[in-house]
């Protein structure tokens, strides 16, 4: 079965950010989707990185709870602020 491409950046971000922050004991990350726009090479999927993130799918296969959203809801300021579980 083909990956989608929401499953995809919720791996990405689980694997880069989620899991090393929680492997150093921290508490809160941060993730600006413009940086994982960049990092995974795509270009007009703004609204696609920003949405798998926005969800509580994302939520429950990373183990964290979403507290923040700050600047425009899908564009590159988008930073999202999770609680690491």
């Amino acid at each position: 079965m083909k990956e989608l491409f929401a499953d995809k950046i919720r791996k990405y971000c689980n694997e880069t950010r989620i899991i090393p922050a929680r492997e150093k004991g921290e508490k809160f990350i941060k993730i600006r989707a413009g940086d994982i726009r960049n990092e995974m090479s795509v270009k007009n999927k703004m609204p696609a990185i920003c949405g798998a993130l926005q969800t509580l799918k994302f939520e429950t296969y990373a183990n964290v709870k979403r507290i923040a959203i700050e600047g425009p809801g899908s564009g590159m300021n988008c930073v999202m602020t999770f609680e690491i579980l």
